[in-house]
């Protein structure tokens, strides 16, 4: 019974999450494509040389172009999966960006991270506003759903327009459901179907969003879709906490877990070419357990602080520039 309510107490660990690279770290001279690899906190501007860091393997899909220059003030970061190697580091940590010069339309696709989910202002709300103060009116269609799981992913691809002004940059935050739902599986080793299955309702969903024509003929898409991240920061210690959930729960370390589920939505929206963001990269050493904490208090959602992280995270991934 002891055993039960630990494993019960934990399900609650789990959030869901969405866009290219994934990296906190920002590498100087001699990073990874799409990502910073380990490398040293950058001490220049962004454009310029930060130091050097050592090279990470990049987290930013197989068409991550190389970072925009040196990282300001960017953290010490870990290294990300996939992706080739390039020669710039990271802005402000979050790794390689697609720098795409123009925009027309901004999509919205997920869970409860992407719709109202934590303490408002919004992070699709102030991304919105950010973009287009740099490249003028944009296109806005938000089909996320609170408690929605990445088989509810191709649904709302197909409930987007026909036609949209291009070129159209996607953000997706899904996944953490999935894994919240079979969290008995994951403790038990028993994980591994559910994991496919998750990975391939990602691929699913991605092969309808950049089906050729899918917004009108020639209009690139641009997906950026985030993992999985942990508010505890790999400790487990909910219950030490005041989560709203954990109950009096010892503590279970969960690096392992969150590494196996992230690794198969890296998987999926890298062999797309895509942008795979790693938003648990993103909030590490942001949770309960280092302030400044970037989560509600429900330990699931991102705080107005965790949200104005994502908004500049995405910020940058899309435009290559930092707020």
């Amino acid at each position: 019974m002891g055993k039960l309510r630990l494993l019960i107490g934990f399900c609650g660990l789990v959030l869901c999450v969405a866009c290219s690279s994934s990296d906190t770290g920002a590498a100087g001279a001699g990073g990874s494509s799409g990502a910073g690899g380990t490398g040293a906190t950058g001490g220049g501007s962004a454009g310029n040389s930060g130091s050097a860091g050592t090279a990470g393997v990049a987290s930013g899909g197989a068409a991550g172009s190389a970072g925009a220059g040196g990282a300001a003030a960017g953290a010490a970061g870990t290294a990300g999966v996939a992706g080739s190697a390039g020669s710039g580091g990271g802005a402000s940590g979050f790794g390689g960006s697609a720098a795409l010069p123009a925009l027309g339309s901004l999509v919205i696709l997920g869970d409860s991270i992407s719709d109202g989910g934590g303490q408002g202002p919004f992070y699709y709300d102030l991304l919105r506003a950010d973009l287009e103060a740099n490249y003028g009116a944009l296109n806005y269609k938000k089909n996320a759903k609170s408690g929605s799981k990445t088989g509810a992913l191709k649904g709302q691809v197909d409930g987007l327009p026909k036609s949209l002004p291009g070129p159209v940059a996607v953000c997706i935050t899904s996944g953490g459901n999935d894994m919240k739902d079979q969290i008995l599986q994951v403790v038990a080793g028993l994980d591994g179907p559910a994991r496919l299955q998750m990975g391939n309702n990602i691929a699913v969903a991605l092969s309808a969003l950049l089906a050729p024509g899918r917004f009108g003929p020639g209009v690139p898409v641009h997906v950026f879709e985030a993992d999985i991240y942990d508010a505890s920061d790999g400790q487990g210690n909910f219950a030490a906490h005041s989560c709203n959930f954990g109950g009096s729960f010892p503590a279970l370390p969960t690096d392992g877990y969150f590494k196996s589920w992230n690794a198969e939505i890296a998987k999926q929206i890298t062999a797309k070419g895509q942008w795979y963001s790693s938003i648990h990269a993103l909030f590490r050493l942001h949770g309960f357990n280092h302030p400044p904490n970037w989560y509600a208090g429900d330990c699931t959602h991102p705080n107005a602080l965790g949200h104005d992280q994502l908004r500049r995270f995405f910020f940058y991934k899309i435009t290559g520039k930092t707020l």
